[in-house]
């Protein structure tokens, strides 16, 4: 009878670390998770079309420049962005984007000179990078859904927003290499 229960013994704790060392091949491996992120590394020329809204029924369109770079030892993405459009004039954007290992997700921390200073959190649906925030305003606020994907030459962001009836796309924008 003792053998039988050293047996069953062994046999649970093997199983025990089989089930440790399966999870453990199962959790994501950050650098493989930043490599992802590689698509969006360069010099681009933007040209970004503001879509109508409710808000703004005017179309505009803008250009200008996003220089996308690894920082922090290669753990980040530092993003810069600047663009010129006559709805919202001249735009500076700042942000970090990375991933967390902790939370399993990617982040974005974004700084512009209109004062606003969203924070992303999302993760890859098959290629494209969806990232969701909620945007404080004074008197409110609104959720945002960033869509990022290399298509061919070029890669492309989309960005969505809610103000309560429903995600409308506010913003497309294409990234052009520049050589």
């Amino acid at each position: 009878m003792r053998m039988v229960f050293g047996f069953v013994l062994v046999l649970m704790i093997g199983g025990i670390l089989f089930a440790q060392d399966t999870q453990m091949m199962q959790k994501p491996d950050p650098a493989k998770e930043r490599a992802k992120l590689s698509f969006l590394v360069g010099n681009f020329s933007t040209k970004t079309r503001i879509l109508p809204t409710a808000r703004s029924r005017k179309e505009a369109v803008g250009t200008g420049t996003s220089v996308v770079s690894w920082a922090l030892d290669s753990t980040f993405l530092l993003v810069n962005e600047q663009s010129v459009n006559p709805l919202l004039g001249n735009y500076k954007g700042l942000g970090l984007l990375g991933y967390d290992v902790q939370a399993k997700e990617y982040v974005l921390a974004m700084f512009n000179n209109f004062g606003d200073r969203p924070q992303y959190k999302g993760n890859f649906s098959g290629d494209t990078l969806v990232l969701i925030s909620k945007v404080e305003y004074p008197g409110g606020s609104f959720t945002q859904k960033i869509f990022w994907y290399s298509e061919t030459n070029y890669v492309r962001m989309t960005v969505l927003n809610d103000m309560g009836k429903g995600f409308q796309p506010v913003i497309e924008q294409t990234d052009i290499p520049v050589k």
